[in-house]
């Protein structure tokens, strides 16, 4: 046979001459002609006579003649026939360390059995034979293996080219089987022990053992299972970052796309999608779902809808189309400030914007309370009021915003109830506003009415000035006479004219008597007077048709039309004669109002639409642009004569890319664009154009905007994008209207969650919307007012509270109910409420836990925690101090003196909020009917016990026994019969855990209480024996002291009674429990 350790040789014995100190001759002189090849390479402490290289198992051992011998042995050692005395010496030396070693192999081999600490250390499991016949099936394997090499060459390469390494690959894997895997397992005592007391020591042992083992692996499933239901961790945007910071991916990739090319399937762990199941933030139950989300629920949100509590701008960044305008805009503002100043005034600012959001709170409150009233709430107009009051940076335009929104929508504010004629309704608009068909009726009447009430705001926006100037300058303007109108515009033009400002020029204007007529009816039509500027004109009809003879003919017909228009004939005349006056009069031959009234009156020459030669302002550029817009069916106009909504509204946009960009724009400038904004119905950009600058009034007219109907809101569950400002598919804009309220509360809900509630109800006015997505803003304003519930804490104000006498108060969101949409409104409260009250339960807060479930009417859990809570109270040691409970949040409102508006639950003492619970429960048959009477049992006597423990710490013994025997826990009155007492022991395993935890501490209280109370009778006893005074301050003299030894020696009775309980009990009971009672016993005599 061929060795695989290098030349032929016949199969030697694998165990040489193991145990035999002699060797046979011919054993000797073949190894001697083999060369001696062995498993440990060339003969350790071996002699050779031949001088040759063999092949070893762990190497290549060149060995010469005559070696000096070497500690150690030899399996087949080469001898001669007469072997000299030094080499049988060296033969037993070598086999007495062999028998030493395999000794020493056994006894570590035993002490892997025993656990003796060779956990780590690989064992060997084969013997010499073993290894032998292992490494020959090694070697046909390589053999095997180079004979297949050839099929798995292209597994190899294609590994290789995926850049995996196979050698090291294949260490690691090897490595996954080189320890040993040893269990921890219990030690078995054995059947039978002679020793009693090692026995019961052992089987006490093992209890303990498996009861630690039993309460980590509680503990483990329960810190898992509360990962779970509470740790709601993104993955993806783990992902993201990990990859960012490891440069897989670059900073500031979209945390939605797979950066850099790392998809992540699906049912990804690690760092992808979780794959966890269960009661998480992502679960869906209780609730049907909308878009992936659940409306009663868990939140369905990879992010909060409401945002992380905070203040200042910080919700701001929330939207990622506005963050970085936020960041350039407070950048603008400290350096601007600290050049004018040189001081910061973030503390102001910020003072500034809590005063401006609580006067906007207020208003929103009014605003649901009329809408709860079904009553009119003019909220333009009170918005107004709150932006004119609190004042700031760009205040004026803002107002004026509000005023142009109410000649758009037509707000009466004196208008009482919404059935009057002239109210308008709550969300009246959005029909026509919402429409995505092009020249429908109702898109066309909502764009003339934008147009008309733009026009209107200017108009009257330009007569308060008007008036303003009147007033001012009363000499200069020399009004006299009745102030009608036409006087007031006479006056004002002659300060104008004093101030040489009536045009740019040296042009003639011309008069009728003291009049500049031509000016005098430009300003009343800018004033949007029209019937008085007619009235003028035909009260001096011979004197215009002297100046124009056709003028009085168009602007009479301008008057009477509707949509102010004139004819077809009428046009084309007027054009003629605006043509030919402007091309062929020489220069400043013309009046230029009388041109501007030509431009006004027949909308003549629409590609200049601007005055030429007169002083005006951006307000007097926009009246004539909406001056000179009309909305028609394109179909049917004159392609000249076409200007509309769409063309207004592309002017304000290409004036917004010139002078009020990010790059141009300048301070302060945001108020005006915005102004332009909304006088030309651009509604949803001017609210994300004004968030960066002033997120407070943005909301608020977001909120005004959408409450008329005049708002295009996105649909969260298909939208994931975390931009304000977004586009349909058919390119039209909405406004991410709800997650911008809950950003809003993110200021100020933890102080006033009750405003918060009132923004979040308004969610709902969207709920309207036809499809699913009206559900889903109705799933969003659920989801978000459930977010702050469980994130305020503010259960009595938004979820309701009990009187004294149990009667429920209902909460904010109970209040708005009829503005939230809730179709089952028990069942949202009753989902909410114990959603919270789990939370609560969890996190320990056992007064908000109890309200929660009694406001949900889940008066068996209120019980079950309130016997925990006692429960964990009577446990502690007496002298440690008392348990005390988080006090929940009273409502705001609530006077400490006033015992019906305070909360049951607002109190700290365990035993009397169990109390107060269960006198309330007990008091009324609806509530005891639903309470289990395990649990209501075990509230009474959990009660009876923190009395006892009371009546122990104040050292009333005898007190503290009786109510100890009433409870018939321990075998007090047992009498020494074992019966009993075996069956007090048997009945412990039926007591509910609350009370069964308690016998170690009951034992301690008993024994104690036992022993101060003999005592105490002791010493009264040794007193009466004194003297007479003594006998008689006793009352009794021998026969009381025969009566206070027989109940001395009923104590020690009991005590024995006791010690034998918990001696059938001693595995039950906690650590130092039993020391403790062997010592109390002690003392009272028992042993």
């Amino acid at each position: 046979m061929s060795s695989i350790f290098g030349q032929p040789e016949p199969k030697p014995n694998p165990f040489g001459g193991l145990g035999n100190p002699s060797t046979s001759t011919s054993a000797g002189q073949t190894n001697a002609t083999t060369g001696g090849s062995n498993f440990f390479g060339g003969g350790l402490g071996a002699t050779n006579s031949q001088s040759h290289q063999s092949s070893s198992l762990f190497g290549t051992n060149n060995s010469t003649n005559n070696p000096p011998p070497a500690a150690g042995f030899s399996i087949n050692v080469p001898q001669q026939t007469n072997p000299p005395p030094s080499q049988d010496a060296d033969n037993a030396f070598s086999s007495v360390y062999f028998n030493n070693l395999l000794e020493k192999g056994r006894k570590r081999k035993v002490g892997q059995d025993g656990e003796a600490g060779f956990g780590e250390v690989p064992s060997l499991q084969f013997g010499l034979g073993d290894i032998a016949k292992r490494v020959r099936e090694l070697g046909g394997a390589d053999l095997r293996s180079q004979q297949n090499r050839g099929a798995d060459s292209k597994a190899h390469y294609l590994l290789a080219a995926s850049g995996v390494n196979l050698g090291t690959t294949r260490r690691d894997l090897d490595a996954f089987g080189a320890q040993p895997f040893t269990q921890t397992a219990l030690q078995q005592p054995p059947d039978w022990d002679p020793d009693s007391n090692r026995y019961i020591e052992q089987l006490q042992q093992q209890s303990t053992l498996k009861m630690i083992s039993e309460g980590i692996e509680r503990a483990h499933r329960n810190f898992d299972a509360y990962l779970e239901e509470n740790i709601d961790i993104d993955w993806e945007d783990q992902r993201r970052k990990i990859y960012e910071h490891f440069g897989l991916a670059p900073r500031g990739a979209d945390a939605s796309s797979d950066s850099a090319g790392y998809s992540t399937p699906v049912k990804e762990g690690a760092f992808g999608r979780s794959t966890r199941r269960g009661r998480g933030m992502n679960s869906q139950k209780n609730g049907q779902s909308v878009g992936g989300r659940s409306i009663f629920g868990a939140s369905g949100m990879q992010k909060s809808v409401i945002g992380t509590p905070g203040a200042g701008q910080g919700n701001a960044a929330l939207f990622a189309d506005v963050a970085e305008k936020t960041d350039k805009n407070e950048k603008d503002d400290k350096s601007e400030r600290s050049e004018k100043s040189g001081i910061k005034l973030v503390g102001q600012d910020d003072r500034f914007t809590r005063e401006k959001q609580g006067k906007f709170a207020e208003a929103v409150q009014r605003l649901n309370g009329a809408r709860l009233e079904e009553t009119v709430f003019p909220v333009l107009q009170e918005f107004a009021n709150v932006e004119k009051q609190c004042g700031g940076e760009s205040s004026i335009q803002l107002v004026d915003a509000y005023k142009a929104l109410t000649e758009i929508v037509k707000e009466n504010p004196n208008a009482a109830k919404t059935t009057d004629p002239d109210a308008v309704k709550s969300r009246q608009y959005a029909e026509g506003y919402l429409d995505e068909t092009p020249n429908s009726a109702s898109v066309m009447s909502i764009r003339k009415r934008i147009l008309d009430g733009s026009r209107r705001c200017l108009e009257k926006q330009f007569y308060e000035l008007l008036e303003s100037s009147v007033a001012q300058n009363p000499r200069d303007a020399n009004l006299g006479g009745i102030p009608t109108v036409t006087n007031k515009v006479r006056a004002y033009i002659r300060i104008r004219a004093i101030r040489k400002d009536l045009t740019t020029d040296s042009a003639e204007l011309q008069r009728i008597g003291d009049d500049y007529c031509w000016a005098l009816v430009f300003f009343l039509l800018r004033s949007g007077f029209i019937r008085e500027a007619t009235e003028y004109v035909t009260g001096n009809q011979a004197s215009f048709r002297v100046l124009d003879r056709n003028f009085v003919t168009f602007i009479t017909n301008y008057a009477s039309s509707s949509d102010r228009r004139l004819s077809r004939s009428q046009q084309d005349r007027i054009n003629s004669e605006y043509q030919q006056r402007t091309r062929l009069a020489p220069d400043n031959s013309l009046d230029p109002y009388r041109i501007a009234c030509y431009k006004i009156v027949g909308r003549c020459e629409l590609s200049k639409r601007n005055f030429e030669h007169l002083s005006q302002q951006v307000e007097d550029w926009m009246w004539l642009q909406f001056s000179l817009a009309r909305e028609v069916n394109r179909t049917e106009e004159v392609a000249g004569e076409v200007f509309g909504l769409d063309d207004v509204q592309e002017t304000i946009r290409e004036i917004g890319d010139q002078y009020f960009s990010k790059e141009s724009e300048a301070t302060g400038g945001h108020g005006t664009y915005f102004f332009l904004q909304i006088l030309g119905g651009m509604f949803e950009q001017a609210i994300a154009f004004l968030y960066p600058h002033s997120y407070v009034s943005a909301v608020h007219f977001a909120i005004a905007l959408d409450f008329y109907g005049l708002l295009r809101v996105s649909d969260f569950s298909l939208t994931n994008s975390p931009e304000l400002l977004t586009y349909t598919t058919k390119k039209l804009p909405q406004i991410s209207f709800g997650r911008m309220l809950g950003y809003y509360t993110t200021d100020f809900r933890s102080n006033n969650a009750q405003a918060a509630a009132d923004y979040l109800a308004l969610i709902c006015l969207n709920a309207d919307l036809p499809g699913a997505l009206g559900q889903s803003q109705l799933s969003l304003c659920h989801e978000a007012l459930r977010e702050l519930v469980l994130e305020t804490r503010e259960f009595a104000a938004l979820l309701g509270d009990i009187w004294s006498d149990g009667t429920r108060f209902k909460g904010a969101i109970e209040q708005r109910l009829p503005l939230i949409g809730i179709a089952n409104q028990e069942e949202f409260l009753r989902t909410v409420t114990i959603q919270a009250a789990s939370v609560a339960d969890d996190n320990g807060r056992t007064t908000d836990a109890v309200l929660l479930y009694h406001l949900a009417e889940d008066y068996d859990n209120v019980t079950a925690i309130i016997n925990r809570a006692l429960s964990d109270s009577i446990a502690l040691d007496i002298g440690q101090g008392k348990l005390r409970l988080q006090p929940l949040k009273p409502r705001a409102g609530a006077q400490d003196g006033d015992q019906n508006s305070l909360s049951l639950t607002s109190v700290t003492d365990p035993a009397q909020l169990a109390f107060s619970m269960i006198t309330l429960y007990n008091e009324n048959a609806l509530y005891y009917q639903k309470i289990r009477p395990t649990n209501r049992e075990a509230c009474g006597v959990l009660l009876q016990l923190s009395n006892a423990k009371g009546k122990v710490e104040v050292g009333q013994w005898a007190e503290a026994l009786d109510i100890i025997s009433s409870l018939s826990l321990l075998p007090l009155n047992a009498n020494s019969s074992i019966p009993i007492i075996r069956s007090h022991a048997q009945t412990l395993t039926t007591l509910p855990s609350t009370i069964s935890r308690l016998i170690g501490p009951l034992l301690l209280w008993t024994i104690t209480c036992i022993g101060k109370q003999r005592d105490v009778l002791s010493t009264s006893a040794s007193f009466s024996t004194t003297g007479a005074n003594e006998v008689s301050a006793v009352g009794g003299g021998g026969f009381d002291s025969e009566t206070k030894a027989m109940m001395r020696e009923e104590l020690v009775g009991k005590a024995r009674d006791l010690m034998v309980f918990a001696g059938l009990i001693k595995l039950r009971l906690g650590a130092g429990v039993w020391e403790a009672l062997v010592a109390g016993a002690g003392d009272v005599g028992v042993y």
